[in-house]
């Protein structure tokens, strides 16, 4: 039986919210180091679905699904609809684009109430580092399941500085994959600036294209969204790297910061996204040379028995891989 989640609070935040949300899906869990050389490794897969409303979509089957890379099918070896944990790194932005004194307190308090909102309803088992840069990146907090502690670490931040946006993803996309469970997802609260990197936007994307790594992306600024170069080029940014790997970016058009009840709504919404995901494993029918990117499409098949509804379902994925193999 299909079922829908989310429908009522999505609706509600996508009316009142004027949110441009980009979405796709994320991979997850590392391909096994036991392929023969010359031979493709299984693929793991997290794909999502939803209606035209934007509502989750659970209890569909494997026969619902069909697989497809470079236009190839690919042979679905494994399915499964399942809230695994997950290893979740959460970045924060604490350079001086953030704001005077006054949004500082806002922004913080905002974040604290919305992330804790997060933790109280994500799976037990899940890990989690807090980071936080300006012109350097600073780990908060390493790898624990301690809640609390997590949003009591906002407290200390004190935003400040230019901005190393990069050199923060870049560090945190390396971290995120040395967690202990095998889905892989990060967080980032920033308006998507940067002005003194050393590792360079298209190193980002590299890192990003040949991890695992899922991105969330939220712009707390209401500054630049409509009006600025400056600040259009950095959401720009920020939708790009979370589509490519399979996220969400979410910000407030019109020039206006996000509050604190659509702070929430955000995270509820990511966290309502990541415990209701289908894991789909394939072996793809490709040749095994690396270094060669090779698109990923998923469509949804429906059968007899399922509603007329499902033809306006839409399925998300990650863009694309890249061939690993020993």
């Amino acid at each position: 039986m299909l079922t829908k989640t989310g429908g009522k609070g999505v609706a509600l935040f996508a009316i009142f919210l004027s949110f441009r949300i980009n979405a796709a899906a994320q991979t997850s869990a590392k391909s096994p180091a036991t392929a023969l050389p010359n031979a493709p490794e299984p693929l793991a897969l997290t794909a999502v679905v939803t209606d035209k409303k934007g509502d989750l979509i659970s209890g569909l089957r494997r026969e619902n699904f069909q697989l497809f890379i470079d236009k190839r099918p690919a042979d679905i070896i494994d399915f499964r609809e399942n809230d695994d944990p997950l290893s979740v790194g959460i970045i924060f932005d604490v350079s001086g684009s953030v704001g005077g004194a006054q949004s500082v307190r806002t922004f913080l308090r905002n974040s604290q109430r919305a992330l804790k909102t997060f933790l109280d309803a994500s799976n037990r088992s899940n890990q989690y580092f807090l980071m936080a840069f300006n012109i350097k990146s600073q780990l908060l907090m390493d790898w624990t399941s301690d809640t609390k502690a997590l949003v009591d670490g906002l407290s200390v931040l004190q935003p400040k500085g230019n901005t190393a946006l990069y050199d923060a993803c870049y560090l945190a996309i390396d971290k995120v994959q040395h967690g202990r469970n095998s889905k892989h997802v990060l967080i980032f609260i920033t308006d998507g600036q940067d002005n003194v990197s050393s590792y360079s936007l298209d190193q980002v994307r590299a890192a990003l294209k040949a991890s695992d790594v899922l991105v969330y992306s939220v712009n707390f600024s209401g500054t630049g969204i409509e009006g600025s170069d400056l600040g259009m080029e950095g959401q720009k940014i920020l939708n790009e790297l979370s589509l490519l790997s399979g996220g969400m970016s979410f910000y407030r058009r019109l020039g206006k910061a996000l509050t604190g009840s659509d702070a929430t709504s955000i995270f509820q919404l990511i966290g309502n996204e990541l415990q209701h995901q289908y894991t789909i494993v394939i072996t793809p029918n490709i040749s095994s040379d690396t270094g060669k990117w090779h698109k990923i499409e998923i469509k949804l098949k429906a059968t007899a028995s399922d509603p007329d509804e499902m033809k306006h379902f839409t399925v998300r994925t990650r863009e694309g891989f890249y061939v690993n193999h020993l």
